[in-house]
């Protein structure tokens, strides 16, 4: 079987692109309901500056089939892998990610290589990879199984999110992770510092819409006014995300998560949307039993991979 030519992407003009993206944006869409284009924009741009570390296939002149990753200090994070309709075969995306950590090597600081990719087709797996078996799930805001009331547990106050409140939550996902199974998928979970460029980059480039702050909350103790747990949401025409809801350690076990959780498809009916998505660790049983609690059900699965002994 003959096989697209793997080019660097530093290599590759962005109009060679276009209709790829094009693709993906539609495909993220009927997959996932989630809004690609912002991202799709932004890759264009690192694209046509030559900025972006990654792999293109290309056939004839035209991009078949694309991965790009970045360098986090010692870290390196691939963060999409696609190879368009006509090209999508198993071979394809072996090839991709093959030459794609080839590419990584050539950044010699680099000791831990990380990739949630969300648009292969075809089972990967790699022998020197851990993989993480991820769930995405769905629920239609028409089919939520609403509580007749959601009360604040005693000693504690759920707010809207501010901005102000940008620096806490980072401190609270560093409290909220540690020791968590999560934290071995995603190493900025692990440092306070790590913690504030995770937070920053899911307010400012979520893949799956637009941040969206009215459907945002924290919670705090009112004794202290210490944040220990947040939802952050995402919505894009008629879907509401749900990026990230964490409750610290200490204050698990009161009934914050689901507080949290329903304010948030509260507020996500109240904005009109249509559909409620999220994505949890397969083994994180607890947060599912929450999720299935509120009519979420799995939808599809896809895999989280970490090389922690990189380079091998």
């Amino acid at each position: 079987m003959r096989l697209p030519e793997p080019i660097p992407l530093t290599q590759i003009d962005v109009a060679q692109m276009t209709g790829l993206l094009d693709e993906e944006t539609q495909r993220y869409q009927e997959w996932y309901r989630w809004d690609f284009r912002a991202t799709a924009e932004l890759v264009k741009q690192l694209v046509a500056t030559r900025s972006l570390g990654g792999m293109a296939l290309v056939d004839g002149g035209r991009v078949v089939g694309y991965s790009y990753f970045v360098i986090d200090d010692t870290k390196a994070l691939i963060g999409d892998a696609y190879v368009c309709d006509v090209w999508a075969s198993a071979a394809s995306e072996r090839l991709l990610l093959a030459t794609t950590l080839e590419a990584v090597r050539e950044f010699s600081q680099v000791r831990r290589l990380e990739s949630q990719p969300m648009m292969l087709r075809y089972a990967y797996s790699h022998p020197k990879a851990v993989r993480h078996e991820r769930m995405f799930l769905e629920v239609p805001l028409a089919e939520v199984r609403w509580p007749n009331g959601v009360q604040e547990p005693a000693g504690y106050r759920i707010e809207n999110w501010a901005w102000r409140a940008e620096e806490d939550a980072a401190q609270l996902l560093y409290r909220a992770y540690r020791g968590h199974m999560d934290s071995e998928i995603n190493d900025q979970y692990r440092a306070p510092g790590k913690s504030r460029s995770y937070l920053a980059n899911l307010i400012r480039y979520p893949v799956c819409g637009d941040f969206c702050p009215a459907a945002s909350f924290t919670v705090t103790e009112k004794e202290n006014g210490q944040t220990v747990g947040m939802v952050l949401t995402t919505v894009s025409e008629q879907v509401g995300h749900i990026a990230q809801l964490c409750v610290e350690s200490s204050a698990r076990g009161r009934g914050l998560g689901r507080l949290l959780l329903w304010a948030a498809l509260a507020k996500f009916s109240e904005l009109g949307c249509e559909y409620s998505t999220l994505t949890v660790t397969a083994a994180n049983e607890v947060a599912i039993r929450l999720y299935n609690s509120a009519g979420y059900v799995e939808r599809s699965r896809v895999a989280a991979y970490v090389w922690p002994g990189w380079p091998f």
